[in-house]
């Protein structure tokens, strides 16, 4: 059963609708027994006995008064699941106590109302009489009130615990949302020191061979292109926003590999805005450089590629240097790191493929359109 604090709480916070509740059941209960005995009392007697009219308006108000102190008993005293039959006892006794207070001051207000209207007062067997043909009435009252405090109490469990679980779904929700903000940072944090480290690996060898105004130039590039990265924060970017970053760092290339690497753009205009994970197309541009260009004695080319098919947005990075890296690529931290960052955007709903064909190595990526 709910917590004592929380009963207090439950009490405290809903005093006023729990009154209006009490006083409710008692007028419609007495107005039930009132026209109960008013249909009995025109059938059988039409005379009305003013004296039973004011012991039913007595006895239904004292009862509205304790009906309180039952609640508080049924509280005090809760039935719990492994005492079943001592705890109804002793609610059987504690019944019969609040029942005994009820006819303690139920009888002198009687006895005195009828002296005034009558001029006399029955003897008190008669009332005691009439206590004990209504003991079983009035027990079976004290057990509604307690078997009504309980499933008030039980409903009001049960909202708020449905209502804490819905909180907890929400929380967690937004903690899930929130850990997968943070891995997805984590892995863009971990992407830029990648590349940068390549990058300044570059412009070192650049620099051992003495060819120290491309390296310059390089270091100087490179600038432009960490300052755009940092200023775009977002997990995503339009498309065109990528194009340029990525246009930046095959420039640096360039200044390397001279005339040995040509680059050349298919890009659909209607894909330029579409939103695409922030700085994707570098380690799959990179791996084609390293991989292809890196290693071939001849001239390799970089294709570049976005098209929308079946409602899906592809990028494609496609190396024809004639170097197979298929499986190097599929150990590389920025392919791992590419498939991880899909798999976290978009919720399987993405996918990553490496394949050969004709001559050429293509990085393929599939993402559903925003």
């Amino acid at each position: 059963m709910t917590g004592t604090a929380e009963i207090r709480a439950f009490f405290k916070t809903n005093r006023k609708r729990i009154w209006k509740c009490i006083f409710l059941f008692w007028i419609i209960f007495a107005l039930l027994i009132f026209i109960e005995d008013e249909v009995v009392g025109r059938i059988a007697n039409p005379k009305h006995d003013p004296i039973d009219r004011l012991q039913y308006c007595i006895r239904w108000v004292l009862w509205t008064l304790l009906t309180p102190l039952v609640i508080f008993l049924s509280v005090k005293f809760p039935i719990r699941k492994d005492h079943v039959v001592v705890d109804i006892a002793r609610h059987f006794i504690l019944a019969l106590l609040i029942i005994g207070i009820e006819f303690v001051i139920e009888i002198p207000i009687i006895r005195y109302a009828t002296l005034r209207i009558n001029g006399s007062v029955e003897p008190i067997t008669e009332y005691a009489a009439v206590f004990i043909l209504k003991l079983n009435i009035y027990l079976l009252l004290y057990f509604l009130v307690l078997g009504t405090t309980y499933l008030v109490l039980y409903i009001d469990s049960y909202n708020r615990s449905a209502m804490l679980a819905r909180q907890a779904e929400l929380t967690n929700q937004q903690l899930q949302t929130q850990l997968s903000e943070a891995k997805l940072s984590f892995l863009k944090m971990q992407l830029d020191p990648h590349f940068l480290f390549n990058t300044h690996h570059s412009i070192i060898s650049l620099m051992l061979t003495g060819e120290n105004e491309k390296a310059i130039k390089m270091l100087t590039m490179l600038s432009d292109l960490l300052r755009l990265s940092l200023d775009n924060k977002q997990q995503t970017i339009p498309l065109q926003t990528e194009i340029r970053l990525i246009t930046l760092y095959l420039d640096i290339q360039k200044i390397r590999f001279n005339e040995r690497m040509k680059v050349s753009f298919d890009i659909q205009p209607a894909t330029l805005q579409k939103d695409v994970p922030s700085f994707i197309l570098q380690p799959l541009v990179e791996n084609a450089v390293k991989h292809g260009i890196a290693v071939s004695s001849g001239t390799g080319n970089i294709d570049i590629r976005s098209r929308i098919e079946n409602d899906k947005l592809v990028l494609e990075v496609a190396n024809e240097s004639g170097s197979a890296y298929v499986n190097d690529l599929q150990e590389g931290i920025g392919i791992a790191n590419t498939k991880e960052r899909l798999r976290q955007l978009y919720n399987g709903q993405s996918s990553f493929e490496l394949k050969q064909a004709s001559g050429s190595f293509n990085a393929i990526i599939s993402i559903p359109i925003n």
